[in-house]
């Protein structure tokens, strides 16, 4: 599941931004859609790697931090892995290295991204097994008491 989609990029960048992102070496007047989820797989793979050390994925709502989180991370691989003018500016280079900033910070457990995370509550005793058997049963229905003389 992908944390964010080419509307998004859309959205935040507008059409044309994102037909000229998409389409580096011609001329277009469409935006490249697989290009454009590709850049966004990447995107949702990085995020993945951090906060898949914390939460159990696939995300089922994407809170819309991590969405932000991909939109930025997306432009930045389409600038870069593209060669869109060799390489991003530095606004799109700072928007990239916060973004895996805060990824590195949430995967540590110093900030939020919105996202539940089960707690631990110290009881280490609900998370340990024994090595024995436990057996339960109920009483026994013949005992030399009850059966008198037939034992």
């Amino acid at each position: 599941m992908s944390y964010a989609a080419v509307t998004d990029l859309e959205l935040r960048l507008g059409t044309q931004t994102v037909i000229e992102l998409t389409n580096p070496k011609r001329r277009a007047d469409s935006i490249n859609t697989p290009v454009a989820d590709a850049a966004i797989a990447d995107a949702t793979g990085i995020i993945d790697s951090y906060i898949g050390q914390r939460v159990s994925l696939p995300l089922d709502i994407v809170p819309a931090l991590v969405k932000t989180l991909a939109i930025d991370l997306a432009v930045y691989y389409l600038k870069v892995k593209l060669g869109n003018t060799g390489n991003a500016d530095n606004a799109t280079t700072k928007l990239y290295d916060d973004a895996i900033k805060h990824l590195e910070r949430f995967a540590k457990g110093d900030t939020s991204l919105g996202l539940a995370i089960p707690e631990d509550n110290g009881d280490d005793d609900a998370n340990q097994t024994s090595d024995h058997a436990d057996i339960s049963s109920e009483p026994r229905q013949f005992t030399r008491n009850k059966m008198g003389r037939l034992t």
